[in-house]
């Protein structure tokens, strides 16, 4: 893997096409809840895919006792005399899955979120995310500042990490977070390009520069914030309205009281721009991917292997072991949703 050393400088900037905004953020992580036991209601009226295409598990997690699953989209509901109700979570890959469901419907997140509101739902959990192609910033220059007191946050404290490559000492990414995972409000900044390279064990240079900006959301602050959105149909609130609010990069100055030392002028152009955003929507409508990947991964070779086998000896195993096995119900579920149309499966 290609690796290198941590930038920084503030470099590219000059090089970026001025018509195509940098910036993209989307919706990463989602949690509604509503107060009713009616799950068909839900389904049909809120998320608006049909309950034949859900498979339902009588289990679930948070204390709920069953689930109606579509890949990443989870709709858990409760016991009757339990006041919680029914739990709508979607994680970010639901999230991209969800939005070919809206797009089939020729609908946005906005109208999902009013489906939501006009059931009396509460968002107890919204995470976005803001990719940052340009960057306008390093981040590891970012945790220097940090390092060095010329950042102003009302988080009490900011963690961080970063990876080396043990081999030949090669930088891997660095990761800034600030505030706690337990508190309302936390923000996540790192390398993109390195997370996916080491993930993928690819050549960072592949990726290009790309940083990842992550709020995560909690309780009130959530459910006024999808509010305020709904609002001003942007994420200005998100972005500009939390960011902005929790933490500011600032250049030491003369003053005692750093609230007076000037704002770094990075910080000023990245929340200047991130006023322009709007929801980001990069629909996905593969819900059988992760099973796929898998077998392409950990089973082509034993696949091949037996099929080379057949063929050298002329032994048919593998054609045998496929005509008697059997698919599970949740591998006919998974099936049958592939291969049906989306405008199939909504309501």
């Amino acid at each position: 893997m290609t690796t290198k050393n941590p930038p920084y400088s503030n470099r590219g900037v000059e090089k970026i096409n001025k018509e195509k905004n940098p910036l993209e953020a989307k919706i990463d992580y989602l949690r509604v809840s509503f107060k009713t036991h009616d799950v068909d209601l839900i389904l049909n009226k809120v998320v608006h895919i049909k309950k034949e295409f859900m498979q339902h598990k009588e289990s679930g997690f948070y204390g709920y006792i069953g689930t109606y699953q579509l890949d990443n989209i989870k709709v858990f509901y409760s016991h009757g005399v339990d006041e919680r109700g029914i739990l709508v979570e979607m994680s970010g890959k639901g999230c991209r899955q969800f939005e070919s469901f809206l797009k089939a419907r020729k609908k946005t997140w906005y109208d999902f979120f009013q489906d939501c509101i006009d059931h009396y739902g509460k968002f107890p959990r919204l995470d976005v995310a803001i990719d940052d192609r340009k960057p306008y910033f390093d981040i590891p220059m970012a945790l220097e500042k940090v390092k060095n007191g010329e950042a102003i946050s009302r988080f009490r404290k900011s963690d961080y990490n970063g990876s080396l490559n043990i081999e030949d000492g090669g930088y891997l990414g660095t990761t800034i977070y600030f505030g706690s995972k337990q508190s309302e409000v936390y923000l996540c900044f790192y390398q993109k390009n390195y997370e996916q390279s080491n993930k993928y064990n690819t050549d960072v240079e592949e990726y290009g520069e790309w940083n990842r900006y992550e709020l995560r959301i909690k309780n009130d602050r959530a459910h006024k914030a999808i509010l305020e959105m709904m609002q001003t149909k942007s994420l200005l609130v998100i972005a500009k309205g939390i960011m902005n609010n929790y933490l500011r990069f600032v250049e030491k100055g003369d003053a005692e009281n750093r609230m007076y030392w000037k704002t770094s002028l990075f910080w000023e152009e990245f929340i200047g721009d991130v006023g322009k955003l709007k929801l980001y929507t990069d629909p996905s409508e593969d819900f059988y991917q992760k099973s796929k990947e898998w077998y392409l991964k950990y089973g082509i070779r034993t696949h091949k292997m037996i099929k080379l086998v057949d063929d050298t000896l002329g032994t048919t195993d593998l054609d045998d072991a496929v005509l008697k096995s059997e698919l599970t119900p949740k591998q006919e579920h998974m099936m049958m949703v592939h291969l049906a149309n989306v405008q199939e499966m909504v309501v």
